[in-house]
Parts: structure tokens; C-alpha cells; sequence
């Protein structure tokens, strides 16, 4: 699941607007695997590990990719789930089926769908933030040029 949106005339601080989607990103719990900033990129992927992520099913990963300067830039938006793929959660039942002789090929497909909706969810409300977060860093660059 991927998101993009680019933005024109904002002349808006990315850096700013990074480091505060970079705190959203700690705060739930995901550990940073990659934090980068260059001239015109801010580049972050963090994940979640641990047995408890797989057996309930949570967002996996997220990437987070800020591009451009002040005049236009893109944001880039990436979550993965656990589960994700229906294949591995079908094999996953399998084994599961083989040991406990029950429906785990159902199972693991009904884990895959939930996990594949809260990730979903949590995607959907995080990009909801971050276009929050753009168009209250664009207010305050308008209310300063009303000065």
C-alpha cells in the first residue's frame, strides 16, 4: 500500500514537517531501520518486530520519503502488514492443520484480511495527519506573508 501526493507553492520548512512525522513515527512504536536527510530528501523506513506483531496481526513496516524543496515537493507514504501476503498465511495454515488437524488455511486467510485492514486503517489515519500537518505548516507561511 503506497500513497502519494505532491505539493506546489506551499514554501513550507521540510524539515520541519519531517521531524514531526518522524516523532509520529517513533511514538507508535516503530523501530527506525533507516533515517536520512540530504540536500533535497528526507528518507525514513522503520518497522515492527516480535512474535506479539505476527500473531495479532499489525503493521509490519512503514516507509516515509519527503522529496523536493520548499516551492514543490512530494511525500511518499508506504505501510506493509504481517500477513500481508495470502500465500505465506495459507502455507502458515498448512502447518498449523497438519499439527492441530483443524480449518488453519481458513484461519491464516481471515488473520491475512484483518492484518491487511488495520494496516490499511492505520495508513488511512496516518496520511490523514500528514496532510493535516502540510496544510497547518502552509497557514502559518500565509499568516507570516499577511504580516
Amino acid at each position: 500500500m503506497t500513497k502519494v501526493q505532491i505539493f506546489r507553492d506551499l514554501n513550507i520548512d521540510l524539515a520541519t514537517i519531517y521531524r514531526r512525522l518522524r516523532k509520529m513515527v517513533l511514538d507508535d512504536g516503530f523501530k527506525l531501520t533507516r533515517d536520512e536527510t540530504t540536500e533535497n530528501v528526507h528518507h525514513l523506513k522503520g518497522e515492527k518486530t516480535g512474535v506479539t506483531q505476527i500473531v495479532v496481526g499489525a503493521v509490519r513496516d512503514i516507509e516515509l520519503v519527503i522529496a523536493g524543496d520548499q516551492s514543490a515537493f512530494a511525500i511518499i507514504l508506504s505501510v506493509g502488514a504481517w500477513g500481508k501476503n495470502l500465500a505465506f498465511s495459507s502455507s502458515l495454515g498448512y502447518v498449523v492443520a497438519a499439527v492441530a488437524e483443524g480449518p488453519a488455511i481458513a484461519f491464516g486467510s481471515i488473520a491475512a484480511t484483518g492484518s491487511y485492514l488495520r494496516a490499511y486503517s492505520y495508513e488511512k489515519d496516518l496520511w490523514s495527519k500528514i496532510l493535516a500537518l502540510v496544510d497547518k505548516e502552509s497557514k502559518k507561511v500565509s499568516k507570516k506573508k499577511e504580516n
